[in-house]
């Protein structure tokens, strides 16, 4: 593993853990940003899922990206993830990297930011070839909405910290941080894979299958794994060796989908 910095705005220095897999390449890569809440997490996160991947002939690139921690991040942390994209289409050869061959995977609230970056022209630098959502958040007033149960403290609920208010004070801030509202003809160009638990309460199913229904109406192709049972955390928190957890079930899967859509480029 290999500790490198794709992005220096200001004071903010971003880095990226690259996972290769032996040989010259140059290798297909996958691009990760790890959930949080978009205030916790960090590239460590996804660590397993990069070795796993290297292992298999496609290179990860685990990237930071700007965290709530101090307040409002959003569209910075977009932004974040464009960066990435941007440094693997410019640099990627020099690391023995496919530049024509890159995908991007998000975690949650990582799934988000990297929809936006794929999807709005705010946050869109370079195409990947495909995009592969976890659980993500892609209507951001309905996730939201169904968060207000929480009754969070003033200034504590994870959306409103993200990105700086409350949808009745600046509906277009919403709309635009929305994933499946920026859906458009430049959506067919990439080949959309879609994780979500059956029983997940932290973010809700729907999140995923609106999101899958309205890519497909646009004409995009948009496959889904469903995981009956599994709620949320997961994808970065179980064993890829444990036979028996969710990881295990959906690792062939979504190798199977990288294999034909990224590595053999169909």
């Amino acid at each position: 593993m290999e500790t490198i910095v794709f992005s220096n705005d200001g004071d903010a220095e971003l880095l990226g853990d690259l996972y290769k897999p032996e040989g010259d390449g140059p290798h297909p890569v996958v691009i990760g940003l790890s959930g949080g809440g978009w205030r916790r997490g960090g590239r460590a996160d996804l660590a397993p899922w990069g070795r796993y991947l290297a292992a298999a002939g496609i290179a990860f690139f685990s990237a930071d990206y700007r965290r709530a921690v101090q307040g409002p991040v959003y569209p910075h942390n977009v932004g974040d993830a464009a960066a990435a994209l941007g440094f693997l289409a410019r640099e990627g050869r020099l690391l023995g990297l496919d530049p024509a061959r890159i995908g991007l995977l998000g975690v949650s609230a990582g799934a988000h930011l990297g929809a936006l970056a794929v999807l709005s022209e705010a946050g869109r630098v370079a195409a990947p070839k495909v995009f592969i959502g976890v659980y993500g958040i892609y209507d951001l007033v309905a996730h939201w909405q169904a968060d207000l149960w929480r009754n969070a403290a003033a200034g504590e609920d994870l959306t409103e910290r993200f990105i700086g208010c409350v949808p009745h004070q600046d509906q277009r801030r919403y709309f635009d941080a929305s994933p499946i509202r920026q859906i458009d003809g430049a959506a067919k160009d990439v080949k959309f894979l879609l994780v979500w638990g059956e029983r997940d309460g932290e973010v809700l199913p729907r999140q995923s299958e609106e999101f899958q229904r309205a890519l497909t109406q646009a004409g995009a192709m948009a496959r889904t794994i469903p995981v009956p049972d599994a709620g949320h955390f997961w994808f970065s928190e179980d064993p890829l060796d444990d036979p028996l957890g969710f990881t295990a079930a959906v690792a062939p899967k979504l190798r199977r989908f990288l294999d034909r859509h990224l590595v053999m480029g169909r």
